[in-house]
């Protein structure tokens, strides 16, 4: 019997176990139809950029500034991890197939883990690669020496958008692994609280993992109108303290997921 469970056929360690898991990932749940979708979506920031520099032109750097933080930040940044998190282990569970994963002589951390680490990996690749893309269209409006001169300021961008990516995947991910129809609290959350109350005055974009986010880049909420008036908003939070908040609510998440997904009873 030449199988995984033959006692001549040692477990994979750690690491060759979770590469395992995420090029099962990609072969499998990734799948033709949302390379497709993802594929799409990411052309739309792209001809944006190109419709501003034939039409608009202007500052390229404060538009490039105003993309990161408006579409890829508080849309894309949270739309991605939303879509493919939730389904990355509850699409699983659905089809009673995360029973035969399971059964495999891995822990199921690791298999856990290695999704949610693809997702991270896939959206983090795909917002940098367009963001880049963008860069380029918009920041030559300046001059083409700019694009040297701004680069630092891509490359902080791209990784905040990382960031971004991997906190939100295991947020997302842990909606999948508690609630039997996640999407609709994890839209509610991604699109009505971190989106709207992380530019809130007073102290509710605290409670986001947006406002954090954003003062990686030096930004405030946007509060505006009566309230904005009423409430003084609060300044961004330091570079760093949002850089310790940011560590320790994805490690936590990512734990919960790991330890509850892993405790889990599932039925065939």
């Amino acid at each position: 019997m030449n199988d995984v469970f033959t006692k001549d056929r040692p477990v994979p360690g750690l690491f060759a176990s979770g590469w395992l898991v995420v090029r099962l990932f990609f072969r499998v749940s990734l799948g033709r139809r949302r390379i497709l979708w993802i594929a799409l979506a990411m052309l739309i920031p792209v001809a944006m950029a190109v419709y501003w520099r034939i039409a608009e032109g202007g500052d390229g750097t404060a538009f490039f500034v105003e993309m990161t933080v408006s579409l890829f930040l508080q849309f894309f940044a949270l739309g991605l991890p939303l879509y493919l998190g939730v389904s990355a282990i509850r699409d699983e569970i659905e089809d009673k197939t995360i029973v035969y994963l399971f059964a495999r002589p891995l822990h199921r951390a690791v298999i856990l883990g290695g999704k949610i680490f693809s997702v991270a990996l896939v959206v983090s690749f795909a917002l940098a690669l367009v963001l880049t893309v963008v860069y380029g269209i918009v920041v030559s409006a300046d001059g083409f020496s700019e694009l040297g001169a701004r680069l630092p300021r891509l490359l902080l961008h791209a990784g905040v958008l990382a960031v971004a990516s991997v906190a939100y995947t295991a947020l997302f991910s842990l909606f999948g692994v508690l609630l039997r129809k996640p999407m609709l609290l994890a839209i509610l959350i991604g699109f009505m609280w971190e989106a709207v109350a992380s530019n809130l005055p007073g102290a509710f974009p605290r409670l986001t993992l947006l406002y954090y986010l954003k003062s990686l880049l030096g930004l405030g909420p946007e509060a505006r109108g009566l309230m904005a008036v009423l409430i003084p908003s609060i300044e961004p939070a330091p570079f760093y303290t949002a850089l310790a908040v940011l560590a320790v609510a994805t490690v936590i998440l990512f734990t919960a997921t790991l330890t509850i997904g892993s405790r889990k009873e599932y039925r065939i």
